[in-house]
């Protein structure tokens, strides 16, 4: 049965709700979804009034007092774990405020009506910031230690926490003994074999970017195909949005958030800022408290992880659906709308809905305009053909749409994997569900500086790295899980991609060798071998990732990018130093999370990032 609605300038019966302030003043206010009021304030609905709390004791549900910080502290201190977890997710619970009487405690407009249709007069009220602030004074260290091992303690398989278990070391110093030994007694056929496997991986790349080409234009459901749901059929729908040193774009995503078309009364909207981030988490609290939304402080711990963030919010979640923006996000504005249409005729196997990635700085300069041939490559040619051949898909970091009830039973998201949104996508898959892509685009700021960017690669990579080492801990479990198809598919996307960052160098090395320093070479059939496979090897990969660029920007339509295609080369060597960098921060510091800056995008600093959307 479904929630009733209430909104923000009516009541569910189409009443006006009145907002007066009790002492000294009749100002009438509005009431936001979250019934943001302060002490002194009260408001009136369906016959009944709060107070504040100095005008006396509350008897019953008939004149609700509004409670104050510290005494909403004291009483969640008093309430056992279970009546919290309700008063978060549900907005209300009932209390033994006096022995003898129990009574309902509601923290909104909505929560008071489903208390009292519950049959329990609503005794007290709180805003629901003053509970989460409660709740994370007392409890926070434990929720957020909790947030960074419920995977990992209950399917340690699953986690990156443990890197690589016992069987893989013990399998890593058997191939390497083996290795050595070949190449002690036979180094040509020890170089023919290793490179005969990478040549097979990354021909399979290749051969996968080429058949996405040959699939309908985008390849994603076409959302105007869907029935319309009215305001009151769309479920409530919680946007977790984590911020880390990014005070600077705080007030681009507030924006891109109030501009959401969605209901606001069923819109769930959790900041989430670290501790220790003192200036993000002051602007941040000040700008949510405006709008309506909740923020939520991540206590200081290991792995400090946007993943941990994540799991903690999640915790808060009220929705029947999920989803998550980063800082620099201007989504557009109808994505929750489209995304809940597709949820409610989607079977219930489609758990993860991945929007359409994009920049809004994409001609900003040459590295932008790689990154973003690269980017409408992978969200609007390769991934929208994965979906369509229902393969896994590892998803992008940000506007992933999640039905909860899956993403909860999968663990949330590791927060000691550096790429925890591919992750999560491997292990929904592996639990027999799958996800599409949805026909709506997020767009991001592109990287613009080669340093930041060589940070960011290296994060993603070294996370796809992890990703690959969780499957093989136990890959013919894997194998069974996903599927020989979808098994397969993750090892040419995880160790695929990563396998070519890392030894793309080495194939133009071989040819440079053998075609320039020494081509006429001595005739042996290995030789012959290796020149012809490296060829192969390079003029079907730039061959492929060219042609996937051309058919994504005509997609996109972004013509003026394609000169930029004929330098893809040099793009793939930047992203081969991100590999090397990523290999040595996996064996220095795994679990380190290469922060990203934002916002330094001319773009931006020229505050035209939505005029380019």
């Amino acid at each position: 049965m479904r929630r009733p609605k209430a909104s923000v300038t009516r009541s569910v019966h189409g009443g006006v709700l009145r907002i007066l302030l009790v002492r000294a003043t009749f100002t009438f206010l509005t009431i936001c979804k979250d019934c943001v009021l302060h002490p002194g304030e009260a408001f009136v609905l369906q016959g009944w009034r709060t107070r504040a709390p100095d005008e006396g004791a509350s008897t019953g549900g008939a004149t609700p007092a509004l409670l104050g910080r510290d005494q909403i502290a004291g009483l969640v201190a008093s309430l056992a774990s279970p009546q919290v977890m309700t008063l978060l997710r549900e907005g209300w619970c009932t209390h033994n405020f006096k022995p003898g009487n129990r009574g309902g405690l509601a923290t909104d407009t909505r929560s008071c009506l489903l208390c009292q249709q519950s049959g329990h007069g609503v005794t007290a009220l709180a805003r629901r910031q003053d509970v989460i602030d409660a709740v994370l004074a007392q409890d926070g260290r434990q929720l957020t230690r909790l947030a960074a091992n419920l995977l990992a303690e209950r399917q340690p398989h699953m986690s990156a926490r443990g890197l690589l278990s016992s069987g893989q070391m013990m399998m890593a110093v058997l191939l390497l003994g083996g290795a050595i030994a070949l190449g002690i007694t036979s180094p040509d056929i020890l170089k023919f074999t290793v490179m005969t496997g990478f040549a097979v991986l990354f021909l399979a790349i290749s051969l996968i970017r080429l058949a996405s080409l040959s699939g309908p234009g985008h390849n994603v459901q076409n959302v105007r195909d869907e029935p319309k749901l009215s305001d009151a059929q769309l479920p409530i729908y919680t946007v977790l949005v984590p911020l880390f040193s990014e005070a600077n774009v705080v007030p681009q995503i507030m924006g891109a958030l109030k501009a959401l078309n969605y209901p606001p009364d069923k819109l769930d909207v959790k900041i989430i800022v670290e501790a220790h981030d003192h200036e993000t988490a002051r602007l941040a609290r000040s700008l949510a408290a405006k709008s309506g939304f909740d923020l939520i402080t991540v206590s200081p711990g290991l792995p400090q992880t946007k993943p941990r963030a994540l799991n903690l919010a999640l915790m808060f979640a009220r929705g029947e659906l999920v989803t998550i923006y980063d800082a620099e996000d201007i989504p557009q504005p109808m994505q929750l709308r489209h995304s809940a249409q597709r949820f409610a005729s989607a079977p219930a196997e489609v758990a993860c809905l991945q929007a359409r990635l994009s920049y809004y700085n994409s001609n900003e300069n040459w590295l932008t305009r790689q990154f973003t041939i690269e980017y409408a490559s992978l969200f609007d040619v390769l991934l929208p053909a994965l979906a369509r051949w229902r393969l896994p898909l590892p998803l992008g970091g940000t506007s992933n749409h999640f039905r909860i009830g899956p993403l909860k039973q999968a663990g949330g998201w590791d927060a000691w994997n550096v790429t925890e949104d591919a992750d999560l996508g491997l292990r929904l898959a592996r639990m027999g569900y799958r996800a599409e892509v949805l026909g709506s685009t997020t767009f991001e700021e592109a990287n613009c500086r080669l340093g930041n960017w060589l940070h960011q690669r290296a994060r993603w990579l070294k996370g796809w790295m992890q990703t690959w080492m969780v499957i093989m801990r136990r890959p013919v479990r894997a194998w069974r899980e996903m599927g020989t198809a979808g098994f397969l598919a993750a090892q040419v996307m995880m160790a695929g991609m990563v396998g070519s960052a890392l030894l793309h160098p080495v194939f133009l090395a071989i040819l440079f060798h053998d075609l320039v320093l020494a081509p006429a070479g001595d005739g042996s059939w290995t030789e012959l071998a290796y020149r012809g496979q490296a060829l192969t090897v390079l003029a079907l990969g730039y061959g492929a990732a060219m042609a996937a660029g051309v058919r994504a920007l005509k997609l996109r339509r972004l013509d003026e990018l394609m000169p930029s295609i004929a330098t893809m080369p040099v793009y793939w060597l930047l992203m081969s130093v991100g590999g090397w960098l990523a290999l040595w921060q996996l064996l220095r510091a795994p679990f380190h999370w290469n922060k990203t800056a934002h916002g330094i995008s001319r773009i931006y600093r020229q505050g035209r990032a939505h005029e380019e959307v």
